[in-house]
């Protein structure tokens, strides 16, 4: 058998290769699963097209709702494959350390920040926020990726339906198909206002959601003072009303000063058949006023019924605290609830407790280890204890979450700058812990209200 000859050239090439042909350079590829995430869902990021062992950098930036640029980066090696799982690979180096799908997010700072105050992410609560990322190889090869994290399910139609009715202020929204739905009434903190954002990803999973505004929105109160306990009545006798809500499965969600009004509403109402109350109070506390700053202030409720005001409890609070709180100085809020309950007394603090054993359904507690808004740790396990005394026969769940502060009950939260929650107030925990809270807390949050209301 005759045997073909090799060229030259070519025995030269292979020699100088190692005996095989040199491959092809790929395309390295960021691969965001899914692109577009429903507030609180799970997300990957992968690279590939990478050599085996060849390090990447991969760069993450954000601008805000209020024009800020928001930066991070991480410096990752490839496995075997030529692959860089974010979610399951440490970084070699940057501004996270250890495996963490959230690392990019909760380490991003202020680019361009206007000032050398703490500024905190301010998102868009219409259309989310949008994170880009831009890969950049060892030999220079790039590529770039865009991820949005959005409070509505993309091609699935919400209905937004105003609420102008018997002194009511909110909107319901549900979705466009289907129906009729479980109901949730949601309540916000001491910010005031409504919570569109967060009923649109309620609306998204299913739920007929009214965010119902209580103060600080127009025609309604200013501060959270005296506000009457019903006016949440009659938005639960409204929710009952409406054909696109499942009369008979509704349920109230509220967040730290909300979570408060919901385990108070949900005492007095029957018709609640599940509470989930974030960062909750286990009393009823002093009102909220412009006043509180006035040499002349005297404590006011926070809540009232039939035109009396409810018994709570006073904070502890001293003119030279009132000062270091006036500049935006406090470490911390919870002394003063603390040193409150410690100095009322036994009738004052029982008077003010919320008599949650007459709520008439399940409840949801999460709280914080490191709040320092106020002490929901505390009172979480508080709540507890007065449901087992009582014998309370409805599902009681307490979620902890380690060393997160208090506005950790917010999944995907930007959490690049510490010690905020709004306006400068300390909020506590740290970014990782935060950030890794919130998916917790809204899982735990859906699974619960779907467990009690979605039948």
């Amino acid at each position: 058998m005759r045997i073909k000859r090799i060229p030259v050239f070519i025995f030269l090439i292979l020699a100088s290769t190692g005996n095989h042909l040199p491959a092809a350079q790929t395309e390295i590829r960021i691969i965001s699963t899914p692109p577009i995430a429903l507030f609180g869902e799970p997300f990957t990021w992968k690279i590939i097209g990478l050599r085996p062992g060849e390090r990447v950098i991969l760069k993450a930036v954000s601008r805000d709702a209020a024009k800020v640029t928001w930066a991070s980066d991480a410096v990752f090696e490839a496995d075997a494959s030529g692959t860089v799982e974010v979610d399951r690979r440490a970084p070699v180096s940057g501004s996270y350390s250890g495996a963490d799908i959230f690392g990019l997010l909760w380490s991003m700072k202020p680019a361009d920040a206007p000032s050398k105050k703490p500024i905190a992410y301010r998102e868009n609560g219409t259309a989310g926020w949008t994170i880009d990322l831009t890969a950049v190889g060892s030999d220079g090869r790039t590529a770039s990726a865009r991820f949005r994290c959005v409070y509505q399910k993309p091609g699935k139609a919400l209905v937004r339906l105003p609420l102008e009715t018997e002194g009511l202020c909110g909107f319901l929204y549900y979705p466009a198909e289907g129906g009729p739905f479980p109901g949730l009434i949601l309540l916000g903190g001491s910010e005031g206002g409504l919570s569109e954002a967060r009923a649109r990803a309620f609306a998204s999973h299913g739920f007929a959601a009214l965010t119902l505004a209580y103060f600080g929105y127009p025609n309604l109160p200013d501060e959270l003072v005296d506000i009457p306990l019903e006016y949440f009545d009659r938005a639960v006798a409204w929710m009952r009303s409406r054909p696109e809500v499942k009369a008979d499965r509704l349920g109230i969600f509220g967040g730290s000063k909300g979570a408060e009004a919901a385990l108070l509403v949900a005492s007095r109402n029957a018709n609640i058949r599940a509470v989930a109350a974030l960062t909750p109070a286990a009393h009823s506390w002093e009102g909220h006023t412009m006043r509180f700053f006035s040499p002349d202030y005297r404590p006011v409720a926070s809540w009232s019924v039939g035109g009396k005001p409810l018994p709570y409890v006073p904070f502890k609070i001293t003119a030279e605290e009132k000062a270091i709180y006036a500049k935006g100085e406090l470490p911390s809020f919870v002394p003063f609830f603390r040193e409150g309950l410690a100095e009322a007394g036994p009738a004052v603090v029982e008077k003010a407790a919320i008599p949650v054993e007459k709520i008439r359904g399940a409840i949801l507690l999460v709280s914080c280890t490191d709040d320092q808004i106020w002490p929901s740790g505390a009172s979480s396990e508080a709540i507890v204890a007065r449901l087992k005394k009582a014998g309370f026969p409805y599902e009681v769940k307490h979620v902890s979450l380690e060393n997160a502060g208090h506005s950790a009950v917010i999944p995907f939260l930007i959490t690049a700058n510490r010690g905020l929650l709004i306006d400068g107030d300390p909020s506590g925990g740290a970014p990782r812990a935060d950030i890794h809270g919130g998916y917790k807390s809204w899982a735990e949050t859906l699974a619960f209200l779907r467990r009690h209301l979605d039948r």
